[in-house]
């Protein structure tokens, strides 16, 4: 049974999306609140834990139902944030609730918050993770990217957690890295990186930095994004790497698979 009155703080919905779960027409859900700072972040105003608003599961159901009726519009639904996982409890709700439309539901999450994951993931109601890989998964690394040094070693042991929990239970995972100038642009960076991934996830993503949005950093947005080229350049390091699917993302040409 769902509980319809559940309380969740959300920035927004999107209601049809053709990008951010490739090959679905999925309903978007941006939950509020993260525990990590990414100097590129766009959408920086859902960092803070009281941003969004507060509604109940009834606004959740009305939106789903406008995609399923008269004719379903719809194939998933993705959470992402903001970190969704800081409400973890509410999302499995809002998941029995997906649920009941025959959707599938993908979590977007940084995977910083291992037991909260774990917990999600074992109820059996997510088909995919989309797993945000920001740094090489070493203490010094994620702790100079994230902005939360002294919890760097956590987090970098709850990512791991959360890759392993995942492969145990058959959950797909995509995995991502934003590529920012100056930040996580660099040929060594891409290939610790994907040293780390090998075996352990489906597909790689490597995102553009796109400057437009709320950049936490002002001054990345007075930075170009990285060229196409460049991107290339970096994925065929994660391939000779042995990481097996490939993909760079580029704001004005999408998704392409490079071999």
């Amino acid at each position: 049974m769902v509980e319809l009155d559940t309380k969740i703080r959300i920035g927004g919905i999107t209601d049809m999306s053709t990008v951010d779960w490739y090959g679905n027409v999925s309903l978007v859900v941006f939950w509020a609140g993260c525990n990590i700072k990414c100097p590129y972040c766009h959408n920086s105003t859902l960092i803070p834990t009281d941003s969004g608003t507060e509604v109940n599961l009834y606004y959740l159901k009305d939106r789903l139902e406008r995609g399923m009726y008269p004719v379903p519009s719809l194939d998933a639904v993705v959470f992402t944030g903001g970190e969704p996982l800081l409400q973890y409890e509410k999302v499995i709700e809002a998941a029995k609730l997906v649920k009941k439309y025959g959707l599938k539901i993908m979590m977007d999450t940084n995977g910083t918050l291992g037991e909260a994951a774990e917990k999600t993931l074992k109820t059996g109601l997510f088909d995919r993770v989309a797993l945000d890989v920001k740094s090489p998964l070493n203490k010094e690394a994620f702790g100079k990217l994230s902005g939360v040094p002294n919890l760097a070693e956590e987090y970098v042991s709850s990512i791991k957690k959360t890759i392993k929990i995942s492969k145990m239970l058959n959950i797909p995972v995509e995995a991502r890295t934003t590529v920012a100038p100056g930040v996580s642009d660099r040929e060594e960076y891409i290939r610790h990186i994907a040293s780390e991934l090998v075996d352990k996830i489906d597909v790689y993503y490597l995102q553009q930095f796109d400057n437009q949005g709320e950049i936490l950093d002002p001054k990345l947005k007075e930075k170009d994004p990285p060229t196409k080229e460049h991107l290339i350049k970096l994925a065929e390091i994660a391939l000779e790497q042995g990481v097996s699917r490939v993909y760079i993302k580029t704001r004005f040409e999408g998704l392409e698979r490079i071999k």
